[in-house]
């Protein structure tokens, strides 16, 4: 399929998710812009596999899951992720590390999910909706 083809299916999508999406679904909205940004250029970004591979590596476990779920629900300190993980320092300080480094966290005061940290999330959720159907 040429590219121009790509793209004209990529837009076809896109009006077809802006039909169905929540209109308070921020992060879809999020999602929707940045894709209409992208297409007007023409193009889509290539893909840099080693930073992707790197990325999704670190974003591969559950207690950092676990740590993104409970951070979208509110910004929390340190204690309040040891505690809830139920783990020792050390763990929590290399997962924070970790999603902090991809961009899903940020550091502050507290630690909070940043946009991209909702986006995955989101992410998360529509793949594990799509695997329901499927199965």
């Amino acid at each position: 399929m040429e590219l121009k083809a790509q793209l004209e299916e990529l837009k076809k999508r896109l009006e077809v998710l802006e039909e169905n999406i929540d209109p308070v679904d921020e992060v879809m909205l999020s999602i929707k812009a940045r894709l209409k940004k992208r297409l007007e250029g023409g193009t889509l970004p290539g893909i840099d596999e080693e930073k992707a591979a790197k990325t999704l590596k670190a974003l591969a476990n559950p207690d950092r899951i676990r740590i993104l779920k409970m951070l979208a629900g509110k910004p929390m300190g340190f204690k309040e992720i040891k505690e809830a993980l139920n783990v020792e320092s050390p763990t929590v300080s290399h997962h924070l590390k970790l999603l902090v480094r991809t961009g899903m966290v940020r550091k502050g005061e507290k630690y909070e999910l940043s946009s991209n940290g909702h986006l995955f999330l989101r992410l998360l959720e529509i793949m594990t909706a799509l695997e329901e159907v499927e199965e």
